[in-house]
């Protein structure tokens, strides 16, 4: 498991291994997101995800700037092994 000091390494990373459109300038203009603004947790937590399966994972933080009813902080969940966005019960 690596350790990420900054998110324009996560975000390499996650492009090379997933290479979705996660942090495409499209997506993140749609949600009024900023790479700048967008910080990596040093600490990786153990969660259940929404198939009830336990992993381990990256938490990204976001300001959603576009929300309906204002900025909001969004936080999302990245594998440690595979870096696929895992999502997670409400």
């Amino acid at each position: 498991m690596k350790k990420y000091d900054n998110i324009y390494c996560f975000i390499n990373d996650y492009e090379n291994k997933v290479g979705d459109f996660y942090f495409s300038h499209d997506s993140l203009k749609f949600f009024g997101e900023r790479v700048s603004e967008m910080r990596i947790f040093k600490n990786t937590v153990k969660i259940t995800d929404n198939m009830d399966e336990k992993r381990e994972c990256y938490i990204l933080s976001s300001l959603q700037r576009n929300y309906p009813s204002g900025a909001k902080r969004s936080y999302s969940y990245f594998d440690c092994e595979t870096l696929k966005r895992v999502f997670i019960k409400e």
